[in-house]
């Protein structure tokens, strides 16, 4: 089968949106040092080979970071920094702990170790590098360390001791500190208290102050910030202000503001933009609690990106549109400083981290957005107004001798004219604009990595009063007043095949397939491959395809097939002299079910935690055991069994289970239920459903949960978890006791 569509208006180039004005403000509105915003998570679990590699120490000295953080986020509440006399490297005494405190010889040093839980029980891990290298490596990158002390299973004693030994002993010269990571929070070792009660602003403003009082006593010079809060919201800010503000130097935040389900790039960065109301209560509640001070406490945003959630769109483009566009949020609404979350990807799809190792370390969009601010923009901020131009975003800065326009543009197909006003100046004839769109960068979707990552190019260009953005990218231009020289080398071109069609290997039937087709610039012949900057697409075979033609002149056009059947698809791509051809095997995938726990084995090797006791049955069924899980109150997290290998992640499409209770199961709510969730690395929860525990005693329900959507399935690879959560429909969380039974968990596979 085989269909051509024209879309009118994207022949062989994209649209070109006309009549948009920027009007900008030569006088500064803000001068701050830029590189303050500038800097980076380094974690005590990265791989040292990793850290150290010859490419990651070019570019992070590159973009001249001032700040960067240490140990590691969550890891920081459960991190014992000093292992002397407590652990080897091989094996931890556990004789040196005594009432749940670890009883560190501080006399001198050794590495440390990692916690797991707050009654302070080992970690199976206990990370790859420690304190001292930390160290080292961020004087070595000419940064000044942020240091997070373990508040979730630590000490002020710990903390002091980390203190002594950093700036006393080694010399190091750490300045700021930070009191706790995210104490607010479910997730964060340390937010239950021993007594079982959850922590609360007044609490952790209590322990805010010990742990200041214990560490200013060693060395009074220490800037020492909180709540290191998880979101924007100011409770825990609030309490910390009044109850412990005289020992607050600096107010730390932690910031994703971007929802889950947003998908849409317009939607995404538009997330971007959230600072204002935020910055002015935090500024308010300084001046109630602070006035005396308020001009010497800082706003530190010491982890941020675009969302929690670890996916494609933390990965691609994208990501680096949105890193450039929330800088310039940070410099508008006054941020300090800031540390971006994280140094290095960890996880399969997408990730956080600003470099990936793809055999070699590949820098991510992320870093490239950085490196926009780093390289190219100045210290003095312009106020701007942006008309006529939709899913277009501007920053204006200036120095001695040039203004930076930065200029984004997430419209798809859309390349903007604008119309510069930058009245009263006399400009060099000749401007610079540096680029960041998928010439230089592309994330290639199958593979979950970057397939190119080059420095973002650089043009002289003819300054006519006219500013041209290429559609889905982020561009600066560099004006020179009158006389100015440039600062930089120019860069065009890398070398690699010219011109391809990517589409996965393998698609199921039931779901929109996506397909790119890619142009690299070659040295040889960079621009005879085209004829008009395009390429003429036909399908063979079992699909539909969405356009006729698709433009290359930015090196990505992207297309959809729409399955109408199983077999193989061809998609066959023209442009001037060459032909390439890809083709993908579309699979109706017959569905089976795995069942992969059947609870006849130890509980050991379950892979099960919870917040109750789980205990193996084998009275429930005749000559067969089951999974119980002893309920006791309201505790959210019921069961979590771990995916193990061998599972073909891929193929998941549903859980299935069989539920029963016991038969002195109680509860005050009859509507209580038990919610099955997908935990996966690239959408992190896929609630797949729920249902009420009314089963008459000593009953069963076999319950299939498929995913509420196909295109979920594009994401099971990163699958690690099944969720099991107590759960009220009628929101009333009524104590519950008795048993929940679990029995014949596993997978529906297509």
């Amino acid at each position: 089968m085989m269909k051509r569509r024209v879309i009118t208006g994207m022949m062989l180039g994209a649209i070109i949106t006309n009549g948009a004005t920027l009007r900008v403000n030569p006088e500064p509105v803000r001068e701050m040092d830029r590189f303050r915003l500038l800097g980076s998570n380094v974690g005590v679990f990265y791989k040292p080979r990793e850290v150290f590699d010859a490419d990651v120490q070019f570019y992070l000295r590159d973009l001249n970071p001032t700040y960067l953080r240490i140990p590691g986020g969550s890891w920081s509440d459960r991190y014992v920094w000093n292992g002397n006399g407590v652990y080897d490297g091989n094996k931890i005494d556990m004789s040196k702990r005594v009432k749940g405190l670890w009883q560190v010889d501080y006399s001198d040093y050794q590495p440390g170790f990692c916690l797991e839980d707050s009654q302070g029980n080992p970690y199976h891990w206990h990370g790859d590098l420690d304190v001292a290298v930390l160290h080292d490596f961020v004087k070595d990158k000419g940064a000044e360390e942020i240091v997070t002390v373990n508040v979730g299973t630590g000490t002020p004693e710990m903390a002091a001791e980390w203190v002594r030994w950093a700036n006393v002993k080694m010399g190091f010269g750490v300045k700021y500190w930070e009191i706790g990571n995210e104490l607010e929070g479910f997730w964060e070792v340390g937010h239950i208290q021993a007594d079982g009660t959850q922590m609360t602003g007044e609490l952790y403003a209590q322990k805010f102050v010990e742990f200041a009082k214990a560490m200013k006593a060693v060395d009074p010079t220490l800037k020492i910030g909180g709540p290191v809060t998880a979101n924007l919201r100011a409770e825990f800010l609030e309490a910390t202000l009044r109850d412990a503000g005289d020992w607050l130097d600096f107010i730390s935040i932690h910031t994703y503001p971007v929802e889950g389900h947003l998908e849409k790039p317009e939607e995404i960065i538009r997330q971007a933009f959230v600072l204002e109301k935020p910055i002015q209560r935090y500024r308010s509640l300084i001046e109630r609690y602070q006035s005396a001070r308020s001009d010497e406490i800082e706003i530190a945003i010491t982890e941020w990106n675009s969302k929690v959630q670890e996916d494609r769109t933390t990965g691609d483009l994208l990501s680096g549109l949105w890193n450039a566009a929330f800088i310039g949020e940070m410099f508008r609404r006054q941020v300090d400083f800031a540390t971006h979350w994280d140094l290095l990807t960890e996880t399969e799809e997408g990730g956080h981290g600003l470099f990936q190792f793809v055999g070699r370390c590949m820098p991510k969009a992320q870093y490239w957005g950085l490196y926009l601010w780093s390289k190219h923009m100045g210290n003095q901020l312009l106020e701007t107004e942006l008309l006529g131009a939709e899913n277009v975003y501007a920053f204006a800065t200036r120095d001695a001798e040039r203004f930076y326009v930065m200029l984004i543009n997430v419209n798809r197909d859309e390349r903007v004219e604008v119309d510069l006003e930058l009245p009263q100046l006399k400009l060099s004839d000749v401007g610079r604009r540096v680029t960041l769109s998928h010439r230089e960068y592309f994330w290639d979707p199958y593979t979950h990595q970057p397939k190119w990552s080059r420095k973002p190019s650089e043009q002289d260009f003819a300054m006519g009063g006219r500013l041209e953005v290429p559609p889905y990218s982020a561009r600066v231009f560099e004006l020179p007043l009158e006389g100015a020289r440039f600062r930089s080398e120019l860069t065009e071109g890398f070398g690699d095949e010219p011109f391809e069609i990517m589409l996965p290997e393998q698609a199921s039937v039931d779901a929109p397939i996506e397909g790119w087709v890619l142009l690299r610039d070659d040295p040889q012949d960079p621009r005879g491959v085209l004829q008009g900057d395009g390429a003429e697409l036909l399908v063979s075979g079992p699909a539909h395809i969405d356009v006729q033609n698709v433009s290359l002149k930015e090196a990505a056009g992207r297309f959809f097939l729409t399955p109408t059947g199983a077999g193989t698809v061809t998609v066959e791509a023209r442009a001037g002299n060459r032909v390439v051809k890809q083709a993908v095997e579309i699979e109706k995938f017959q569905e089976r079910t795995e069942m992969v726990w059947q609870f006849e084995d130890r509980i050991s090797d379950w892979g099960v935690r919870s917040d109750y006791t789980v205990t193996a049955e084998d009275t429930v069924k005749p000559n067969q055991r089951v999974a119980a899980v002893e309920i006791d109150g309201f505790k959210k997290e019921m069961a979590v069994f771990t995916i193990p290998e061998g599972v073909q992640k891929k193929r998941i499409a549903g859980v299935v289970v069989e539920l029963g209770r016991s038969a002195d199961f109680q509860c005050q709510d009859q509507e209580v239920a038990v919610r099955v969730v997908l935990q996966s690395l690239s959408n992190h929860w896929i609630d797949l459903g729920s249902v009420i525990i009314d089963e008459e005693v000593d009953g069963w329900k076999h319950v299939e949960f498929a995913l509420p959507d196909a295109t979920f399935r594009q994401v099971m690879s990163g699958a690690y978890a099944v969720y099991f959560e107590l759960y009220s429909t009628g929101g009333k969380s009524a104590p519950v006791t008795g048993k929940i039974y679990l029995d014949n968990l596993g997978f529906i596979l297509k």
